[in-house]
């Protein structure tokens, strides 16, 4: 369960809090970057506040009414917060998108929250039956954090999601639980004023160091991650994405060998001696253009890469995303539907447009348990060497519930000799999944409730299984 509105950040998790803030932006009545979560809530209340509510349509100013009601509770400084949840799940998913959901069959969730002039506390703690990865007791959304002028730094546990992507992001998504880190942040994206940066519009950037403390080949290793996003028009949003394992077990760990991540030193036999490879990187870039002449639709992208060739600037073995996004109003329902193709094989080529490499993308040679976390890909959900298809919608009332509706198709592990370290199949398989939720606010808290049927169909011995999903999970506030 997403930890959502506690404290200064907005987690990741909430499609109607994302449709809504996107729909302000897309409109023109907000202007700040969307594309890296956690948002800072400072952020998005200065955005508002400078809202004319003359100039927007109904369906946008249901959606400003919908953030100011919920907003004014983080803004209440000096007093405490409590929060439960509870969710059961009946085979819970196993493919996660941006949408919140229970990652087991049983949780339950509290939370203690305090906000302060500079400080915010968030003290959680989820107990969790039956747990897949053996861990029944997790304080996911744990953190405490200091504002420092326009930052905010914080420890802690939080899940994050890089990139415009729905259905998922190749580089950093809530596929896997948050590892315990440090993180700076920057709380509002106003631009520079200097006419030699200023062509950038609202920018922010975020940087984080997390403790890999799961079981792994290579024990105690970091993931080391940085973003920038900024907006040059208010029609296209532009985000650099980074993130290096290094460090651990028998590995080197001093500055020399963090500044060597830094500047792209770390390709055995390119730029760097095997014994002396210092970490496993992932790059690259993203953007979201809104169509001009008020078209509601808007086109994106994200194009990773799984290494570097002689120098950081040099990128190959791409993995790549596009998508588009299209919204509208069906009376009182305002709706935004999108399509999203993402290919997790990597490909050489300056753009990805030469020969697949199987068994490469979110694997590494040294650290060979790959880009994963406790058993989940930290990229897209469908882990390497796969295609995914998906279409969605999500429709939100003017009362504020909300529905969505996702059919992805997905062909996983496709290429290559059988990969054990795949988190899915070691083999090749393909899915069909048709998933439907529900959200509602009530007196008594917010109730969501989701039903779904999933297919599998092994390549190699033709044999089909079907499943049936189901969730419900409550939260007090």
């Amino acid at each position: 369960m997403s930890s959502g509105w506690a404290g200064p950040t907005l987690a990741p998790g909430d499609l109607q809090l994302r449709s809504d803030l996107q729909l302000l932006n897309d409109s023109g009545a907000t202007n700040i970057p969307m594309t890296a979560w956690p948002m800072a809530v400072g952020d998005v209340h200065a955005a508002l506040s400078n809202i004319e509510l003359r100039s927007l349509s109904d369906p946008a100013k249901a959606a400003y009414e919908r953030l100011k009601y919920r907003l004014r509770s983080e803004m209440d400084t000096g007093s405490f917060g409590v929060r439960l949840g509870l969710s059961g799940a009946y085979t819970p998913r196993i493919i996660r998108s941006f949408e919140d959901t229970p990652r087991d069959e049983g949780e339950a969730r509290v939370e203690l929250n305090w906000l302060g002039e500079r400080f915010a506390v968030n003290l959680a703690a989820t107990y969790v039956a039956n747990p897949l990865d053996e861990d029944g007791l997790r304080p996911d959304g744990t953190y405490v954090g200091v504002a420092l002028g326009n930052w905010m730094a914080m420890a802690g546990w939080q899940e994050r999601w890089w990139g415009p992507g729905r259905d998922g992001s190749l580089i950093l998504s809530t596929n896997a639980r948050p590892m315990p880190g440090i993180t700076l942040q920057r709380i509002n994206s106003h631009a520079y004023k200097t006419k030699w940066l200023s062509w950038m519009g609202p920018w922010t950037f975020t940087s984080f160091m997390n403790l890999m403390d799961d079981e792994r080949v290579v024990e105690d290793g970091w993931l080391f991650g940085m973003r920038g996003s900024f907006r040059p028009t208010r029609n296209l949003e532009i985000g650099i994405s980074r993130t290096a394992q290094w460090c651990g077990d028998g590995r080197p760990c001093d500055l020399q060998t963090f500044f060597r991540v830094l500047n792209g030193n770390d390709n055995r036999g390119a730029n760097v001696d095997p014994e002396d490879e210092p970490g496993n990187q992932l790059g690259g870039i993203d953007m979201r253009w809104v169509l001009p002449r008020k078209i509601p639709a808007a086109l994106y992208m994200q194009w990773i890469s799984e290494d570097t060739r002689k120098t950081g600037a040099q990128l190959h073995q791409w993995l790549q995303q596009v998508g588009i996004e299209y919204w509208g109003t069906i009376g009182d329902v305002s709706h935004r539907t999108h399509f999203e193709a993402s290919s997790t094989t990597s490909r050489l080529g300056s753009l990805g447009e030469g020969s697949i490499t199987p068994n490469f993308a979110f694997n590494h040679e040294i650290f060979k348990t790959g880009y994963r976390y406790r058993g989940r890909s930290i990229g897209h959900s469908a882990d390497g060497d796969s295609l995914s298809y998906s279409i969605g919608s999500t429709l939100v009332q003017s009362a504020g519930h909300s529905w969505n509706v996702t059919l992805r198709f997905m062909e996983i592990n496709r290429f290559g000799q059988p990969d054990l370290r795949h988190s899915l199949t070691p083999t090749p398989k393909e899915l069909t999944d048709l998933q439907l939720s529900h959200q509602r606010i009530t007196r008594f808290g917010r109730i969501s409730a989701g039903l779904g049927y999933s297919q599998f169909d092994d390549k190699l011995s033709g044999i089909t299984e079907k499943d049936t999903t189901g969730f419900i999970q409550w939260s007090s506030q």
